[in-house]
């Protein structure tokens, strides 16, 4: 008994030790964006995960807007989930979402389209993405009016940006089988986490008169989807890309980067989505970076400069 207790004692320990050696994103070697010039008009805000607040001083964009953030344990029982309606209205006050004119879901997963439409609702923005999308939104009683359910190969005048919807894929993750798929009708809320089907995953390609920008939300792509494009800055989606093969790595940083030529390069959807919201810390079981990794993603996206956002902090782009 004492041999067993010591063994349970030594693991618990080695356990503990391990989870304190790993790195804060602040340690990983991977340099912060510099915080957005007074004076200056067209700047992203990343709120963690995929959410992005693009703003020109006149015109709104936002990215996913996920706020609300259930729990791993709401989410490894499958309980029922539903907007954070409280949480939405402190994020749209507290950063002045108030001339917002589009909510864009990447794609429809939780983490991404769980309160889009709520947020169109709260705004009167116009909620853009795919039938899937469409019908998380008719769910959530967002009037039709507000519903567009776009195409790609179309050009999308919002305010002074255009924006362009290219066809993508999820990064091809095992843990992701369960939320495969489409909704082909309205979604009834609340639900579990499993009801937000993937739908159709896009490329986003924002042009601004000072700036293209392109945003992915998960390390997937469709080969040649974005060819001839040119950016000044990635958005890149990063979440689990470290377990990904070799060769899907370096083929997907080719299509979102290498042809792209940017500038830079932004890692975004590397923290914990079960995280409180505010926090953009890995997850400590699961952390997607360590300085290694880090190092390693840096080199591959040369001669763009790899760098990762604060959580609220405007940048320009």
């Amino acid at each position: 008994m004492k041999k067993f207790l010591l063994i349970i004692s030594t693991l618990m320990f080695l356990c503990a030790l391990w989870l304190l050696t790993k790195p804060s994103m602040s340690e990983i070697g991977i340099a912060y964006a510099q915080p957005a010039e007074a004076g200056q008009t067209l700047t992203v805000t990343w709120f963690g995960v995929t959410t992005l607040l693009i703003d020109d001083g006149v015109t709104q964009i936002l990215i996913d807007g996920y706020f609300s953030r259930p729990g791993l344990l709401d989410i490894a029982l499958e309980r029922m989930i539903e907007p954070d309606l409280a949480a939405i209205k402190g994020m749209l006050s507290r950063f002045e979402i108030n001339r917002l004119e589009a909510v864009i879901p990447v794609h429809s997963h939780f983490d991404h389209a769980l309160d889009s439409a709520e947020i169109a609702k709260q705004t009167g923005a116009q909620l853009m993405g795919s039938t899937t999308s469409a019908n998380i939104a008719a769910g959530s009683r967002l009037p039709i009016s507000q519903i567009k359910v776009i195409e790609t190969g179309t050009t999308y005048p919002v305010g002074a940006f255009e924006v362009n919807f290219y066809p993508s894929q999820h990064a091809p993750l095992a843990t992701n089988s369960a939320i495969s798929g489409t909704i082909t009708e309205p979604l009834t809320l609340p639900a579990p986490y499993t009801a937000w089907k993937l739908g159709q995953a896009y490329t986003l390609v924002i042009t601004h008169p000072n700036g293209r920008m392109l945003i992915q939300g998960s390390a997937g792509f469709v080969p040649d989807a974005l060819a001839g494009i040119k950016v000044d800055a990635v958005f890149l989606g990063t979440g689990g890309l470290p377990d990904l093969s070799q060769a899907h790595q370096l083929a997907y940083l080719d299509e979102m980067v290498t042809q792209r030529h940017p500038k830079r390069v932004y890692t975004i959807h590397h923290d914990d989505l079960f995280g409180d919201l505010g926090s953009v810390e890995q997850n400590v079981l699961m952390p997607n970076f360590d300085k290694t990794e880090a190092f390693e993603l840096g080199q591959q996206v040369l001669p763009a400069t790899l760098l990762q956002m604060q959580f609220g902090v405007p940048i320009n782009l």
